[in-house]
């Protein structure tokens, strides 16, 4: 009997997250969530492109960094998630990208419910994502969202095309 709980518990413990062909074992998903609160930004970006119906190109990214001495994590990582690229930055940092909309997404979704220290900017994304899919056509909004996400999150340089920016250029586009 007490062999039988014990196998219930482990079986708990580390169930699988089923996310369409995406299994990651809660204690996985906890790691790496904590690992995103140290050492993980997501980010929600707008870049003007004259080709695009919004005049912009919006990125969703999701990235982990950390020396270079210890890219190995990065490694570990990028294979339970089963998606990114690394590459070592000039300043002795290595970084784990993941861009996409459907992957930051089911990325975000299944971190979420581990996510102390940047819950805020990971449901900000997540609302973004949503108003990306159903409305299509509201790049201010996502531009608003982008500029709340921008104010919680250590930025190192100045964003150029924020709420205001994306405001002006639709005045002037009619």
């Amino acid at each position: 009997m007490k062999s039988c709980i014990v196998y219930l518990m482990v079986l708990v413990k580390y169930r699988t997250i089923p996310r369409e062909g995406f299994p990651i074992k809660n204690i996985e998903a906890a790691y790496i969530a904590g690992f995103f609160d140290g050492d993980g930004s997501v980010r929600l970006q707008l870049q003007p492109r004259e080709n695009s119906k919004l005049g912009f190109r919006i990125r969703t990214i999701i990235s982990f960094a950390q020396k270079t001495d210890h890219a190995s994590e990065l490694s570990w990582i990028r294979k339970v998630l089963g998606i990114g690229y690394i590459y070592a930055r000039n300043d002795n940092m290595t970084e784990l990208k993941i861009e996409g909309f459907d992957q930051v997404e089911r990325i975000l979704k299944v971190l979420e419910p581990y996510v102390l220290f940047k819950k805020r900017q990971v449901q900000l994304v997540l609302r973004a994502l949503e108003v990306i899919k159903h409305k299509k056509g509201d790049i201010l909004t996502i531009a608003k969202i982008s500029d709340e996400i921008s104010k919680i999150n250590y930025v190192t340089i100045t964003k150029k095309y924020t709420a205001k920016a994306v405001e002006k250029f639709l005045s002037e586009k009619t």
